[in-house]
């Protein structure tokens, strides 16, 4: 049991390590989220491990949980429509219903193989607020400023539709289940980032092994 959780602490640090300046490239040069080859990846990888993502977010326990629950509880008011963006099988789409439960949810993710799981989740837990959809963050089919809340957990980051969709006022939550301290590192960073494209960082936590940021369009 000690040699596990060593292993564990050890292996904690070298992604904070690693995911330090990564992350903060990513956060300077956003455009790299926006490469074809990127791209190509974010169209083929989620495919790819959808039957076991679930498993997955499981095995990690409530590590993985801590970052989303705790983001959406520092959210400021009560959203009427919240936008979740990469949604997967819906792990943030689920969590932000029962803490909006009078919310209604448009949950996207273009792999068709992480929608369908979504909805067969769905129609066990049935909650009647969220409607899952294929669909593209980096192209978003909706008019201008229709969300209250906007949502994305461990996923890339795309502000330029997000912001343009996003209300006046309103807010956006991004969480990660890893690189907490990476995150908070590149505080200046993330603030300039957020600031290029109309928001205003509220918040930058750890939760966990990783963090949130909530940012308000301004």
């Amino acid at each position: 049991m000690l040699e596990r959780r060593l292993k564990y602490i050890l292996l904690i640090r070298l992604k904070t390590l690693f995911l330090t300046p990564l992350i903060k490239i990513i956060i300077r040069y956003p455009g790299i989220m926006e490469s074809k080859l990127f791209l190509k990846a974010m169209a083929v990888f989620p495919a790819k491990v959808s039957n076991a993502y679930d498993r997955k977010i499981a095995e990690s326990g409530i590590e993985y949980k801590a970052a989303l629950k705790e983001g959406l509880a520092r959210v400021p008011g009560k959203p009427h429509r919240i936008l979740d963006l990469c949604t997967g099988t819906g792990f943030a789409a689920f969590k932000a219903a029962k803490v909006f439960s009078s919310a209604q949810i448009d949950a996207l993710d273009q792999a068709s193989e992480m929608i369908e799981i979504a909805k067969n989740k769905a129609k066990e837990i049935k909650p009647n607020t969220i409607n899952f959809r294929k669909g593209d963050a980096t192209n978003l089919n909706y008019d201008d400023n229709r969300f209250d809340l906007i949502i994305t957990s461990n996923a890339p980051i795309y502000l330029n539709e997000a912001v343009r969709v996003l209300k006046k006022d309103g807010f956006m939550l991004v969480a990660f289940s890893f690189g907490g301290m990476a995150f908070i590192k590149a505080r200046k960073q993330i603030v300039d980032f957020l600031g290029n494209h109309g928001l205003k960082l509220i918040e930058l936590n750890s939760a966990g092994n990783g963090a949130y940021i909530i940012g308000q369009k301004q």
